[in-house]
């Protein structure tokens, strides 16, 4: 019959495949909804308040940037990739720019500006900057404007594609108005994201799809390399033995 080592292969991928079927299935009867498609950018959107496998995922997040003297800062939050740009030339629109966008490798596109709200209003001033895009931008004005006036420097950011709330804070035993952090390089930005300000649309068949390419939305690199450690090795052992079946049937020798 020959040797039938390579089965151990075969077995661990086939256990691999029924736990994440066996998972999935769980999954869904705990939490149906989970599987059915969340639009990004909506409002009104509620989750049930329940154990279940959203949250032990802790899709709500918090992100914070630290804003220096740097002009631009690239970093991602919920999936999300995100461009933030301090103006700080001392003139009417100095302020924060931010934008979402996809990117591979040193590619980047679809770039998205967000608007700036506060209350329902918005308060985004638009900044023209030839020969480049202009741009919408929060003020820092506006920040020294609610702060004078007590209140909170949290704002809705919106674009197309999503929303969420950012929160600026800085050191008032050392500065007087946020403007003085702000030239000073000492702020922070608070990114708040609930589940469905995320950049991802979860139904069953991405779910999935996550798993065997090991890029779950959202999961830390270490969870997702050690499903890579789970099953690669075992696929790659597997090509291997099929190529040396293929050059034995075609030149002769090999296992049969």
């Amino acid at each position: 019959m020959g040797d039938i080592s390579e089965m151990r292969a075969v077995i661990v991928i086939l256990a691999f495949v029924v736990f994440t079927v066996t998972l999935v299935g769980l999954m869904v009867a705990e939490s149906p909804s989970m599987f059915m498609g969340i639009a990004q950018g909506s409002s009104g959107t509620s989750t049930e308040q329940t154990t279940s496998p959203s949250s032990l995922l802790a899709w709500n997040s918090t992100y914070m940037l630290n804003i220096t003297g740097t002009f631009e800062y690239e970093f991602q939050v919920g999936g999300w990739n995100v461009r933030v740009e301090k103006w700080d030339n001392h003139l009417s629109t100095d302020g924060f720019f931010m934008e979402t966008y996809d990117a591979w490798w040193i590619f980047n596109w679809n770039f998205d500006q967000f608007k700036w709200f506060k209350e329902g209003t918005d308060v985004s001033i638009f900044a023209e900057i030839p020969p480049a895009p202009s741009q919408w931008r929060i003020p820092i004005s506006r920040l020294d404007l609610d702060f004078a006036n007590g209140k909170s420097l949290t704002y809705q950011a919106k674009n197309t594609k999503t929303q969420w709330d950012v929160s600026f804070n800085f050191n008032s035993s050392k500065f007087a108005k946020p403007s003085d952090a702000f030239y000073g390089n000492e702020m922070y930005m608070f990114f708040e994201l609930d589940f469905n300000d995320r950049s991802t649309s979860i139904n069953a068949l991405s779910f999935i799809g996550g798993i065997f390419t090991f890029s779950l939305p959202g999961l830390p690199f270490i969870p997702n390399l050690m499903l890579w450690l789970m099953i690669f090795p075992a696929a790659i052992y597997l090509a291997f033995i099929f190529v040396l079946r293929i050059i034995g049937a075609v030149f002769g020798g090999g296992g049969a």
